[in-house]
């Protein structure tokens, strides 16, 4: 059966209903022999680093002109681009290595049984899929604005309708900010992963819905919020700020995965916001830290 996709006409987002009982046909992309080869050894052997996994992925990109490739991905199937996305080349090549600190965190801090989780930024779903293995039961709610990338995450959830059989899936074709629904103008540069709400100089533009991110928790009827991924190339303060100043202390996450490469962009302080509000950052690196609610 296939996807439905049910409209709200008075949201600003399409919710991905799944009624699909069988998975998606992974043949029309699955890799050939060489190909195959190339990622084993990309994937399991020392070879998957720095200049050879560079050297690996253009003979991918070699034996398979303009297509995406069908392969494993934490137990299930993931439908990868090997140009044009990091997160999706890192998944595809090492993804022994994509995230580690990252996957670890979560691994300790999203329940197994009735845990939520709120991925802003989903890109292609490769971390929400990632922590829908962490769960038993429970909300998963993804929010990724850029048409191509929600296209591709909806599709990598439909390869793996397991997910869908046991949580209450939120896919969710919207930005998240401010604190009324509306729509906002997005950047979309050439890399597919760094759209973004801040504008890029010279790069294209698109009008896309936007939800405040309380709204997402409600509309999905969660009544608590366990982990938050949060990746938005720089807007995150946006996000943020008017979700402290509106939620109730219940809906306030426990644990935090938030990009902070981008801080530059910031114009609020989120990291000042979220040490104020009671949160300990356990990590952080060149590109992301990691915070915990003090209890």
């Amino acid at each position: 059966m296939p996807l439905g996709f049910t409209h709200y006409p008075n949201s600003t987002c399409t919710n991905i209903v799944f009624t699909m009982t069988s998975p998606v046909s992974s043949g029309l992309y699955r890799p050939g022999p060489l190909t195959t080869t190339l990622l084993g050894l990309s994937r399991h052997t020392p070879l998957g680093r720095g200049q050879m996994r560079k050297l690996m992925a253009k003979g991918v990109r070699a034996l398979n002109p303009g297509n995406p490739l069908d392969v494993s991905l934490y137990g299930g199937i993931a439908r990868l681009h090997h140009t044009g996305n990091n997160s999706e080349v890192k998944a595809l090549l090492s993804p022994r290595r994509f995230a580690r600190e990252e996957y670890a965190f979560c691994a300790s801090h999203m329940p197994r049984e009735d845990g939520i989780f709120l991925d802003i930024g989903g890109n292609a779903g490769i971390f929400s899929l990632y922590v829908a293995t962490l769960m038993a039961s429970g909300s998963l709610i993804v929010a990724e604005p850029q048409p191509a990338m929600f296209d591709r995450l909806t599709r990598n959830f439909a390869l793996n309708p397991g997910y869908a059989a046991r949580l209450s899936l939120h896919l969710k074709a919207t930005a998240v900010g401010g604190t009324k629904p509306g729509t906002l103008t997005l950047s979309v540069p050439a890399s597919a992963g760094q759209a973004s709400a801040r504008i890029v100089d010279g790069a294209p533009t698109i009008d896309v819905p936007v939800t405040p991110m309380l709204d997402l928790l409600n509309n999905a009827g969660a009544s608590k919020l366990d982990l938050l991924k949060i990746d938005v190339e720089g807007f995150e303060d946006s996000i943020l700020f008017p979700f402290f100043e509106t939620a109730p202390d219940t809906l306030r996450p426990k644990a935090i995965v938030m990009e902070c490469c981008h801080a530059g962009r910031w114009e609020r302080d989120c990291e000042g916001l979220l040490t104020g509000h009671g949160y300990t950052i356990v990590h952080k690196d060149r590109t992301n830290m990691m915070l915990i609610k003090d209890t």
